[in-house]
């Protein structure tokens, strides 16, 4: 449905399976499954699993071998694109970035086919429905916490329509048929009804919600983030500080959960890395006390299965490497933790930001070798048989790298099909929020209203989990939080937006990504923002909808 108008109603996309063109007639199909779905709670339960179904999607198969969130993690200072497709390419240099990039366009419509579900959802809970509680304030208290859901996900969405586009159009109702009249609207509005979005769902929703639904934690978090880039410091520590001072999430400080299972070779019991452990076990019920909001995923075999693409995001396709290329593929990725197309890669300039000694940079967090077995029969002996390697002479020699080292965060093997190594998806939950997360926007918040011993003492919290060497106040500085961001969640946060709030994106981009060569050469200050999709413009052909300046 990509060249349809961007507000085109999807809603329930993930619960239903007509056939697109249907999409097309007056009456969208959409309101025909609302209308007989929701009538009671049941059936909006039913409505938000599809809504976060919807939400997954960052995390799945694109256009390419990735997801939507390659845009908000690559052509930054830590990341670039190692195995470069067309789409991917506008990222290693800006110069190819624009409007018929398709990577974007996929990524826009899909924000706004989230946006439509939530108000779907939203307006159809005002009508007369069966909530099902036991007294009437149990019925209340139903009714807005799936609205509370839903238009927390509707500002999550609007997070990234803004973070990389910045004016888009705005739409907080149901949508009745096709529009062609779209105006973008100043960020600023945008983000005033965010904040509305989010102060509901904090109010509303419990500080734990059940897996894979976010929850007050996960809207008090975002409001700290939004706070902090409008400048409100105050307001986001206050928001950051109600989630780190609860009694319902904490810092991971020893090892958690039973022994590594997600790979066949996993570090020995008494060997690893507390935080490692955060994505061997990355939900509240294998012991992980630090995730706000874990992604469901399942083997394809389950309902609530994904084809999540962070590990072919992130691992290498180190089985082309000269010398292991000569090896069995199927072994060595069953024992290295899985295949990959390395579409991202992390910048040689973010690897020297770690310490030597500290528990991210170790071997158990980034691959630094290669094991085989010494007996391909037996697989019991093994050996190293490589080493990954930060090398290359000109900016060539980034692509295609097939020894570049990666993060360990993802890897993992078919547990029913271990013969299926060569499978590059996902097949475990996965993290999409945590604790260290708040703490790094509260760190950054506290430095921003001058208050750096505390800023220093939340930034130690972090770090001495990680034994990484104490600060001090005179320590803290924009640079050292952007750095330690980048230590401690690299893959996981979405770095463009910590970039462009700081107005850093583009002086960040030249100093550490190797792809990056200069301004006026293949970043420009204009690309502080991405360009609206052509067919969105296209389309909307009752009013003119403007390009973002400097593209075409």
């Amino acid at each position: 449905m990509k060249k349809l108008n961007i507000l085109f109603i999807l809603t329930l996309l993930a619960i239903s399976s007509c056939n697109e063109d249907e999409f097309l007639t007056e009456t969208p199909m959409d309101d025909i499954f609302a209308e007989n779905l929701y009538l009671n709670y049941d059936g909006f339960m039913n409505g938000l699993n599809g809504l976060y179904a919807l939400v997954r999607q960052e995390l799945e198969k694109g256009s390419g071998q990735d997801g939507p969130a390659f845009l908000w993690i690559i052509g930054v200072d830590n990341a670039y694109a190692n195995n470069e497709r067309g789409a991917s390419r506008g990222f290693n240099d800006y110069n190819f970035m624009n409007s018929e990039n398709d990577d974007l366009e996929i990524a826009f419509n899909w924000l706004y086919s989230v946006i439509n579900s939530a108000n779907t959802i939203i307006d159809y809970a005002e009508g007369k429905i069966e909530w099902q509680g036991e007294s009437e304030a149990e019925s209340i208290e139903n009714k807005n916490k799936v609205i509370a859901h839903a238009r927390l996900i509707r500002a999550w969405a609007y997070r990234h329509l803004t973070g990389c586009w910045g004016a888009v159009p705005l739409n907080i109702q149901s949508g009745k048929g096709y529009r062609s009249d779209w105006e973008r609207t100043p960020v600023g509005d945008i983000q005033a009804v965010m904040e509305q979005d989010w102060i509901f769902a904090r109010n509303n929703l419990d500080m734990v919600e059940m897996t894979g639904f976010a929850n007050s934690a996960v809207a008090s978090h975002y409001l700290a983030e939004l706070y902090l880039t409008q400048g409100r410091f105050e307001e986001s520590i206050d928001e950051a500080k109600r989630v780190i001072n609860s009694n319902d999430y904490q810092l991971m400080t020893e090892r958690f959960g039973p022994p590594y299972s997600h790979i066949p070779n996993p570090p020995p019991a008494d060997s690893g890395v507390v935080f490692m452990d955060l994505f061997a076990h990355p939900t509240r019920e294998d012991g992980n006390l630090e995730v706000l909001w874990t992604i469901n995923n399942a083997h394809e075999t389950f309902i609530g299965s994904m084809e999540g693409m962070r590990k072919n995001t992130w691992n290498n396709y180190y089985s082309k490497a000269d010398k292991l290329k000569k090896l069995d593929a199927y072994i060595l990725y069953r024992y290295n933790g899985g295949r990959g197309r390395c579409l991202a890669a992390i910048s040689d300039s973010a690897y020297s930001w770690y310490e030597s000694f500290d528990d991210r940079f170790s071997e158990y967090a980034f691959k630094k070798y290669y094991v085989y077995p010494k007996n391909e029969e037996a697989e019991t002996d093994f050996e190293i048989v490589e080493y990954t390697k930060i090398e290359y002479g000109t900016r060539d020699d980034l692509f295609d790298n097939f020894l570049w080292p990666w993060p360990r965060k993802y890897e993992s093997i078919d547990p029913y099909y271990p013969a299926n190594s060569q499978d590059p998806s996902n097949i475990r939950p996965e993290m999409y929020l945590r604790l260290a997360d708040t703490y790094l926007i509260l760190a950054e918040a506290l430095y921003k209203n001058e208050n750096l011993q505390e800023s220093a003492d939340y930034l130690n919290e972090i770090r001495q989990r990680s034994n990484a060497s104490p600060i001090d106040a005179s320590d803290v500085t924009i640079e050292f939080i952007l750095k330690e961001r980048s230590r401690e969640l690299i893959s996981e946060e979405h770095r463009r937006y910590a970039l462009t709030r700081n107005n850093l994106l583009v002086e960040w981009a030249v100093k550490y990504n190797p792809t990056i060569e200069g301004v006026g050469i293949n970043i420009f200050e204009y690309n502080n923002l991405l360009p609206l999709p052509q067919t969105v413009i296209d389309a909307n052909t009752d009013r003119t909808m403007l390009q973002n300046p400097g593209y075409y």
